[in-house]
């Protein structure tokens, strides 16, 4: 090779070099600038994900919320009108007295909720009252009823007309002025009764025991450890412990004073019924309990399944729950972003300078094959991310105490929760493929299957068979009355049914005892 072959080869070699820093280096620039953008939208997007999940939680327990204290409500309604209470109201003699407190222990022995049961006189004395010791309900002495003239839920309640409700706020118990520890939550609805001369004879309370929110929101604090939950009545007082979270703020304990602890939370949440915050202690979440507002609104579309109150007041009843996300779970979160959009980078950037180098020396082949990998492995990521979705939503039903069913636009069943197969009498798993029309009688299951295509050519939210008894038929045979809601949803361009099965059939037998 001559002298001026060489010098042209180290030419064009520092040509190509110089070709390939000029495509490299705005490339880069390209990248580092898309690279941070991604990074803060990825951010602000993985946020909002935890946002909506966390007010997706809130409103499911708020539904359950409203699910279970429509029953005491129907229960209160009954107690205060049968024949029994009223006797007692027209002449309040030791005997009519002990036939009325028989007849709240019978409903309190069905309710292993209602810590008490009381009906107190006008001037705010107890004339009866049946309450719990360690589990078991018994009637209290007459020398050990109290003066309840003072209580906030008394001079509400009280002043009120009789077959108006009232619902109080949830609070810790007292008795006798001491909180009762362990610290027990208590709601509780009341309504004026009156003799059979319409004079007023004060009013009839009921106190529920609301363990069963706490437990329902327990089981949400399992399913994502790095979510708090706390229970915050109006007065910013805290009603549930979180002790058993590692993640729990210090010091907060039942009955601490959370507006005191969180002063610019507590500012927010007590202006806003739903709304989020992100502050120095993390990212807040919450919604204000109110099934109230529910029930008037399910008592003007469904009048006929509803309690036949003239009005529903709740000036005391406001509860807010609140999603926690502590500091430290944002840091990780951020963290964690920061890692994968500076890997992404490097990996863009070492992919792009292989397939520039390879693009210079005649191939593109290298670059394809970067590609197509990082696309399968992106596949993969979302499959996973859908089936523990998928895994979530199955838990979230099976936790729910009223039976649940996922049909499909053939009818058949594909998800069943465990309260839907003990009441239909099936074992795990056995509902699953089933036809829904199976459930009903016979007769029905032809024009039940006509109605059910009808539905799907406008599903809508709806009590299903309006004005008319509904029976479901278990896997043995009987029948049992059930009430029955309907509520339209889509999963990946998929119509389906979610079917809320409630069991009526324990309420004929109170009517019978009655």
């Amino acid at each position: 090779m001559t002298e001026t072959d060489t010098t042209a080869s180290k030419k064009n070699g520092r040509i190509n070099k110089l070709v390939f820093v000029g495509l490299f280096l705005p490339m880069a620039a390209l990248v580092l600038m898309v690279g941070y953008s991604l990074a803060k939208v990825r951010q602000e997007a993985r946020i909002d994900e935890m946002l909506d999940y966390d007010d997706t939680q809130l409103q499911l327990v708020s539904g359950f919320l409203g699910a279970e204290v429509i029953l005491s409500l129907k229960h209160l309604h009954s107690i205060s009108t049968e024949v029994f209470t009223l006797q007692a109201l027209d002449s309040p003699e030791p005997k009519q007295l002990r036939i009325l407190e028989s007849s709240f222990l019978t409903l309190a022995r069905r309710n292993p909720l209602y810590q008490q049961i009381r009906w107190i006189d006008a001037s705010g004395i107890e004339r009866a009252r049946i309450m719990r010791d360690r589990g078991e309900p018994f009637v209290v002495a007459p020398q050990d009823l109290q003066d309840k003239s003072d209580r906030y839920y008394f001079k509400a309640a009280n002043a009120m007309l009789p077959g108006e409700l009232y619902i109080s706020r949830i609070d810790l118990n007292e008795e006798r002025g001491q909180m009762e520890m362990p610290p027990k939550p208590m709601l509780r609805i009341a309504t004026p009764v009156a003799d059979s001369e319409q004079k007023r004879r004060g009013i009839i309370v009921i106190n529920i025991e609301m363990r069963y929110l706490f437990e329902f929101i327990r089981t949400r604090k399992q399913s994502d450890l790095e979510v708090e939950y706390l229970l915050v009545n109006q007065e910013g007082v805290l009603l549930n412990s979180s002790t058993e979270n590692a993640l729990t703020l210090e010091g907060e304990e039942p009955g601490v004073d959370f507006s005191a602890l969180h002063p610019d939370v507590w500012e927010k949440v007590s202006a806003r019924d739903v709304g989020n915050l992100e502050s120095t202690d993390g990212l807040w979440t919450w919604r204000k309990l109110s099934p109230v507002d529910t029930f008037k609104k399910l008592n003007l579309v469904f009048p006929q399944h509803m309690i036949a109150f003239d009005q529903m007041i709740s000036d005391d009843f406001t509860l807010s729950l609140i999603a926690h996300r502590p500091t430290g779970t944002m840091e990780a979160m951020r963290r964690e972003n920061l890692m994968l959009i500076t890997l992404a980078s490097i990996f863009i950037l070492s992919v792009y300078a292989i397939t520039l180098f390879f693009y210079l020396s005649g191939t593109a082949r290298a670059r394809r094959a970067e590609i197509e990998a990082a696309y399968a492995r992106e596949r993969v990521s979302s499959m996973e991310r859908m089936k523990e979705l998928e895994q979530r939503f199955h838990r979230l039903v099976d936790a729910s105490s009223i039976g649940q069913l996922v049909v499909d636009r053939d009818g058949r069943i594909e998800i069943s929760n465990l309260a839907a197969e003990r009441l239909l009498g099936y074992e795990r798993g056995e509902l699953e493929g089933v036809l829904v029309d199976a459930m009903l009688p016979a007769g029905l299951q032809e024009q039940h299957a006509h109605h059910r295509e009808q539905y799907l050519r406008a599903p809508e939210a709806r009590m299903m068979g309006t004005g008319r008894e509904l029976k479901a038929v278990r896997k043995e045979g009987s029948t049992i009355p059930v009430e029955v809601g309907l509520t339209p949803y889509t999963d990946q361009d998929r119509q389906l049914i979610l079917v809320s099965i409630i069991d009526l059939s324990h309420r004929d037998g109170v009517s019978k005892i009655r």
